[in-house]
């Protein structure tokens, strides 16, 4: 590493940023600048989606089987900016997303008119675009996916070793727990500096009765600042692009075509798959698959690719005027996490000893680049598990949990635009947040929502965004549950709290009528509030889920086989029939791993 001193001046510091975002670009887009294939190629296999578990697929098929593989992609490659775990906030709604659009709801964020979602639209998916947060969730969620579902070999012992198969722990204490290893090709690191108000939330929650845990250790049932998936000494984001793609030999059979957007999949029959076809700059192309075809789009784009080929419900294909090959529940079974924010106030006077605010100055670059440190290199959230009144498996499984991250407030229009009505009380609301520039969040998550929507086509246009309904706490479980996790984490810090936290007031359009909230509890203000602001927490999963081949609600067999096809199979979190109470991300990793392995001992 070059030798910069403490007291470089401007020139030197712009002249290293300048070197090592460079040298890091170049790396990223070194995959991707290889020619476009001849059109009707044929390759061993063809990975459609080269996200989260794209990139794992294209690693393992290339260096296991040498095979030859064409992975495509409809975002590009990942930037020096997505390497920084610091600006993750920054990456929702632009050019790494989809900005895909929910329909709007009738039980959830009343608030919004245009109730967004965040996809990630880049190699490496949503595990490029997501917040980094190592969480895998609970034994139970994969036992219960055997005991419920039939998928005896998806059991918490057997899918362990799919999770530390891809870990890289930097935490030597957790290294040798057998919970954790090190030496996978995913880095995951103990955060070295987690915001103060952070630390003190978490022993505000041990004063309550929730011990100090490793999230994924022997137990959920407590509270952790959470690790992360980056790499403490680098400070870059472990994403699967840069985990699995960039640590290819050059030499690999594999070719990686980005801004390839699928159009359909070529069958020749009702159950062999046998290429896809694909438009890049206007242009048409038709790729051969000789083994296999899998489709790795996410839980939003693989049901819509599927439905564009003619895979999915009759009726809703039938009305399209698309000629339906196999009648499956395709785009059924949506599920998500949904979470109610609660802002609240910080002194930065008092607590706060490192700058939130990743802002991309000379300084701040510097300091990553050269160093691994600054704004840029950190990020930490805070978790605590709960289990809610109307959880019916107790503490040992439980059904939400209470996040708490600080965030930088940055813009006021923008916050104000998104909300339906009551702007001008909207902002009057945030502009004491916009002058202190950062606030804590508290977010209380329904982690096991039994609430089910749906993914339809819109148009037979593949660059149409799909209808996505995610029904969200249509369920009455689901509200009750997210409205104890709610009033407990309110009640908490009334009764005891945080120095230099302010407790925050009501928003707007939920009334106070009869009642103080800094002083008693009001019922009817948390229902409005919940109803109001509650949201995506962008953890989707299920529209093509597993189960057994007799299933009727199942798209996908036990071996991720699409059912009735012999070559055709999706691995990615479209499959997981339930949704782990953790953070998808970790799963999906598991399901790349696992999945992988399945195809490796079918084709040797």
């Amino acid at each position: 590493m070059m030798m910069i001193p403490a007291t470089a001046s401007m020139t030197v510091m712009l002249l290293t940023v300048a070197y090592y975002a460079l040298r890091r670009q170049t790396n990223h887009n070194y995959f991707v600048n290889s020619p476009l294939p001849v059109n009707e190629s044929n390759f061993d296999f063809i990975i459609i989606g080269g996200g989260t578990v794209g990139c794992i697929l294209a690693n393992r098929l290339t260096t296991e089987l040498n095979a030859t593989v064409l992975m495509l992609e409809a975002g590009g490659p990942q930037s020096v900016i997505t390497d920084m775990i610091g600006n993750t906030q920054y990456l929702i709604g632009g050019e790494f997303d989809w900005n895909y659009h929910v329909q709007q709801q009738h039980y959830a964020g009343l608030a919004y008119p245009n109730f967004t979602i965040t996809r990630g639209k880049v190699l490496g998916g949503t595990s490029t675009t997501q917040w980094g947060i190592y969480n895998r969730g609970n034994p139970n969620d994969y036992n219960n996916w055997s005991q419920r579902y039939g998928l005896t070999n998806m059991t918490w012992q057997m899918v362990l070793p799919y999770f530390l198969a891809y870990e890289n722990n930097t935490d030597q204490q957790l290294q040798s727990n057998g919970y954790h290893r090190s030496g996978g090709l995913v880095s995951v690191s103990t955060e070295t500096e987690p915001d103060p108000v952070l630390i003190d939330f978490r022993s505000l929650m041990n004063r309550l009765g929730y011990p100090t845990i490793d999230l994924n250790g022997q137990t959920q049932s407590g509270t952790a600042i959470a690790q992360m998936f980056y790499n403490s000494d680098t400070g870059i984001k472990s994403t699967t692009a840069n985990s699995y793609i960039e640590s290819i030999n050059q030499t690999t059979g594999l070719t990686i075509i980005t801004r390839a957007f699928v159009e359909r999949i070529l069958l020749t029959n009702n159950s062999h798959a046998h290429g896809v076809v694909f438009k890049r700059n206007n242009t048409e192309y038709h790729m051969y698959a000789n083994n296999e075809i899998i489709l790795t789009a996410g839980p939003i784009n693989t049901p819509q690719v599927l439905m564009l080929s003619g895979i999915g419900p009759r009726i809703h294909l039938e009305e399209l005027n698309i000629p339906v090959v196999r009648d499956l529940p395709v785009g059924n079974n949506l599920q998500d996490q949904v979470f109610v924010p609660l802002y609240y106030r910080i002194d930065n006077q008092t607590t706060r000893q490192v700058d939130p605010y990743p802002r991309f100055d000379v300084t701040n670059l510097y300091e990553y680049f050269h160093n691994a440190s600054g704004p840029l290199a950190h990020h930490a959230d805070g978790v605590t598990y709960y289990s809610s009144s109307v959880n019916p498996n107790g503490t040992n499984w439980p059904d939400t949990m209470i996040i708490s991250v600080v965030e930088f407030f940055n813009n006021l229009n923008a916050t104000v635009e998104q909300y339906a009505s009551n702007q001008n009380e909207w902002r009057q609301y945030w502009q004491p947040y916009s002058n202190d520039g950062y606030y804590l969040a508290i977010d209380p998550v329904l982690a096991r929502p039994t609430s089910r929507g749906t993914v339809r086509l819109n148009a037979t246009n593949p660059l149409s965004a799909p209808l996505i309904d995610p029904n969200y706490l249509s369920n009455r479980t689901d509200f009750e549950a997210l409205l104890d996790v709610t009033r407990f984490i309110v009640r908490a810090l009334q009764r005891y709290p945080l120095t230099g936290v302010m407790q925050f007031p009501p928003i707007p359009g939920c009334p106070l009528t009869g009642c103080n909230l800094t002083e008693t509890l009001c019922e009817i203000y948390l229902r409005c509030h919940i109803r109001q602001l509650s949201r995506s927490y962008y953890n989707f999963a299920g529209t093509a889920r597993m189960g057994l081949a007799n299933d009727t609600e199942a798209v996908v067999d036990p071996e991720f086989h699409v059912i009735g096809f012999n070559n055709l199979r999706i691995i990615d979190a479209s499959i997981i029939p339930e949704i782990p109470n953790g953070h998808i991300i970790a799963a999906t990793i598991m399901l790349g791993e696992k999945g992988s392995q399945l195809i490796i001992q079918d084709n040797q």
